[in-house]
């Protein structure tokens, strides 16, 4: 399993299985060998080993990836093998490696990832609309060298202000294309924390980013925030540490964009 979600609302803990084929949820209070409330799971579901899922508790939605370069859309309570409510993928929606999913302001945020086999990345924030199904194109793309993405990991999309926080790894994989033999990862390029506006479009560099030494990360995998106390949350998969930081200047409304004051 690569991926978990708490919804505080239903208090219930979702859980994407990635070998199995499915998702479980399961009651917040379950403990040993609890059985789960719902299981989502069948050839009619689409679901083919899932890493991540977001719960829209805005619109009782659960937004899962399918494993096999979609994204998949099902009313939160459905079980069983029944299928999705809609479907994002195919050549124009970019939709590749799903390694992040969000929602907010009516939006469907996809942390993108395409391997080029090389040096060179076309990794990307992928919006849509929320209600978008088939092959559609994203409605915005942040994806380009100023954007700093490379190896994106999680998205979290901060609905108050219309922001998307996004955990970026900057680095390439630790293998060497050219003579096919492991290689070290550059020690220069650590990872950091990066924030845009999810009206952002094109090769757009953050409106904020942690990073460097003083921050502790190296390859940051996890971002969630908590608005109210301008904090962020982060996760980091060398030290495996959980990393806090005050950033309030992380949480202002945006002047001069559809993100503000919606």
């Amino acid at each position: 399993m690569h991926g978990i979600f708490y919804d505080d609302v239903h208090d219930e803990i979702v859980v994407p299985v990635a070998l199995g084929g499915a998702v479980l949820t399961l009651p917040g209070d379950a403990a040993g060998d609890a059985p789960p409330k719902r299981v989502l799971q069948g050839p009619k579901t689409g679901i083919v080993q899932p890493d991540t899922i977001y719960v829209d508790l805005k619109h009782d939605e659960l937004i899962v990836e399918s494993g096999d370069d979609a994204v998949l859309v099902f009313p939160r309570t459905a079980q069983g093998d029944v299928a999705p409510s809609r479907r994002i993928g195919g050549p124009n929606s970019g939709v590749s490696n799903i390694y992040g999913l969000a929602a907010g302001r009516d939006c469907l945020v996809v942390a993108n990832r395409v391997d080029t086999g090389g040096r060179a990345s076309d990794d990307a924030i992928l919006v849509f609309n929320r209600t978008d199904n088939g092959d559609p194109k994203p409605r915005t793309k942040i994806s380009g060298p100023h954007t700093g993405i490379i190896k994106i990991r999680q998205v979290f999309v901060d609905e108050e202000r219309g922001l998307i926080f996004a955990t970026i790894k900057n680095n390439f994989e630790a293998y060497n294309y050219a003579d096919a033999r492991p290689s070290p990862w550059d020690p220069i390029k650590t990872g950091f924390i990066a924030v845009w506006s999810i009206d952002d479009n094109g090769d757009v560099p953050p409106r904020g980013v942690i990073r460097g030494p003083a921050t502790g990360l190296v390859w940051p995998a996890g971002v969630a925030i908590n608005p109210k106390n301008h904090e962020i949350y982060a996760i980091d998969s060398v030290s495996n540490a959980l990393f806090m930081f005050k950033m309030p200047e992380f949480f202002l409304k945006l002047p001069g964009s559809t993100a503000a004051g919606k």
